[in-house]
C-alpha cells in the first residue's frame, strides 16, 4: 500500500487513491461510500489526432480514423467473436468510445466487478487480427460513417471543425473517410497498438465503494500478467465554431473560464438567449460544446434555426460588441459559478460521468476533484482578462445544414 497516495477534498467529501504501477501505467481510484454500482474506465492517450508520430526519430503516418477502427477491433478475439458477450454473462455494461485525443473503454456493474474488470484488462492487453476480419470491420465502420452523414447535428459540428482547422486531421472525421479506412492493414493496427496501448501510456480509473487494499492488490496482480439513431433535417442547423490560442498552461481554469463566459454570454440565463427564443429564432436545441486541452481549444454552438444566417451575424455581433461587457458583472458570475458548481457535485454521484471527466482533467498534478476550487475562485476580473485575450486571438466559421 506504500506505493498509493490519498487525495481529499473536504468541501466535497471525495477521496481519491493514486498510484503508478510498476508497468508504468497510471492507477486512481474514487471511492464512493454507499454506491452499489461500480465501474472501470481504461484510457490510453491515442486519438484521432495521433496518426503522425516519431519512432526513433523516423516519422510513421497512417490513414484518418486508425484509432477509431483499432477500438473497434480490440473488442474481437482472435476467432472474430464479439468479447461483449463475456461481458454481459457477468450482468456488466460495456462500451467504449475513440476522442480527439484519446480512446477510452470502459465497463460498469453490480455484481462480478473484479472479474470484469480482469476481462477489460485482458482485452486491451492483446492485439491479434488477420486481414480478413480487418477487411470486414471496414465494412461495418463505413456503414457507421455514413450514418453519421445523415445526423444534422454531427454534420454541422464537423463542418465548423473543418473551417476552423481546414486540411488538418481535427477538420476530419474522428472515425476517417471511407477512403481512408479502406488503406488500413492489420499490420497498421498492430504496430499503432503497440505503440501506443503500452502502460505507461494508459491511465485505469476505478470508482466505486471498493476496499481500497483489496482492489489495489487485484489490480497490481491482474495486471502483472498480462446504433447510431438516424435523424432527418426539418429546420436548418447552424453551426458556430470559435477557434482561440490558449491563456495559459492552467488547462483546466481556462476550460471553467471559457464555459463561465459562453454561459453568461449565450447561456439559457442571458438576455440574448431569452430574446432570440421569445423571438422564435431558436428553440431549446442550442447547446455549446467546449473543447480545451494542451494540443487544441476550440467552442462549437449547435442550433435549430429558420435563420441561420442571420444568427450567425447576431452571434458575432454579440461577441465583438461592447454591450456585453454588462453582462460580466461579479452577481452575474456568481450566479453562473454556483451554477456551474451545481454541475460538478451532481457529476459525483454518476460514476459513468465521473470517471469521463476525471480522465478529461489528470493533468498538471490536478485531478477533476479540484474542478469546484478552481471555478468557485475566479473573479470578474479574471473572466475580463481572459476575455479580452480571446477576442484579440479569436477565429470564427459557421456551417448550415439545410432540409433536403
Amino acid at each position: 500500500m506504500a506505493a498509493l497516495k490519498k487525495r481529499y477534498y473536504p468541501k466535497i467529501a471525495e477521496e481519491v487513491y493514486l498510484a503508478t504501477l510498476d508497468n508504468g501505467m497510471s492507477l486512481s481510484i474514487i471511492k464512493k461510500k454507499g454506491f452499489i454500482e461500480k465501474a472501470a474506465f481504461l484510457s490510453t492517450n491515442f486519438g484521432a489526432l495521433d496518426n503522425r508520430f516519431y519512432i526513433d526519430g523516423k516519422l510513421q503516418t497512417y490513414p484518418a480514423g486508425i484509432a477509431h477502427f483499432l477500438e473497434h477491433k480490440l473488442f474481437e478475439d482472435d476467432q472474430g467473436r464479439d468479447v461483449t458477450l463475456d461481458f454481459v454473462k457477468l450482468g456488466a455494461d460495456v462500451n467504449a468510445f475513440t476522442t480527439l485525443d484519446r480512446t477510452t473503454y470502459y465497463f460498469s456493474t453490480i455484481d462480478h466487478f473484479e472479474e470484469s474488470l480482469e476481462l477489460l484488462l485482458k482485452f486491451t492487453s492483446e492485439f491479434t487480427s488477420s486481414e480478413d476480419t480487418v477487411n470486414h470491420g471496414k465494412r461495418i465502420i463505413e456503414q457507421e460513417i455514413n450514418m453519421y452523414q445523415d445526423d444534422p447535428d454531427y454534420r454541422v459540428y464537423l463542418g465548423c471543425l473543418q473551417s476552423l482547422y481546414p486540411n488538418t486531421i481535427l477538420g476530419q472525421d474522428i472515425a476517417g473517410s471511407i477512403d481512408s479506412i479502406k488503406k488500413i492493414t492489420a499490420k497498421d493496427l498492430k504496430n499503432n497498438f503497440d505503440y501506443f496501448y503500452r502502460p505507461e501510456n494508459c491511465h485505469l480509473v476505478l470508482i466505486g465503494n471498493f476496499d481500497i487494499e483489496q482492489i489495489y492488490r487485484f489490480v497490481k496482480e491482474t495486471r502483472s500478467e498480462f446504433t447510431i439513431s438516424h435523424k432527418t433535417v426539418e429546420k436548418e442547423k447552424l453551426a458556430i465554431g470559435f477557434k482561440n490560442v490558449h491563456f495559459s498552461d492552467n488547462y483546466m481554469r481556462e476550460s471553467i473560464l471559457v464555459q463561465l463566459l459562453f454561459n453568461l454570454l449565450f447561456g439559457w440565463t442571458s438576455p440574448y438567449y431569452k430574446n432570440w427564443y421569445a423571438e422564435g429564432k431558436i428553440d431549446e436545441s442550442m447547446s455549446i460544446e467546449y473543447e480545451v486541452s494542451s494540443r487544441y481549444s476550440f467552442i462549437i454552438m449547435t442550433m435549430d434555426t429558420a435563420e441561420p444566417i442571420r444568427m450567425s451575424s447576431l452571434i458575432r455581433q454579440v461577441m465583438t460588441s461592447a454591450d456585453k461587457q454588462r453582462l460580466l458583472t461579479e452577481e452575474a458570475l456568481d450566479l453562473q459559478k454556483k451554477a456551474l458548481y451545481g454541475e460538478f457535485l451532481r457529476s459525483l454521484d454518476n460514476i459513468q460521468n465521473l470517471g469521463s471527466q476525471y480522465l478529461a482533467y489528470s493533468d498538471d498534478g490536478k485531478t477533476y476533484f479540484d474542478f469546484g476550487q478552481e471555478l468557485m475562485s475566479i473573479t470578474s476580473k479574471d473572466l475580463k482578462d481572459f476575455f479580452n485575450h480571446y477576442l484579440s486571438n479569436l477565429v470564427i466559421t459557421d456551417f448550415v445544414v439545410f432540409p433536403k
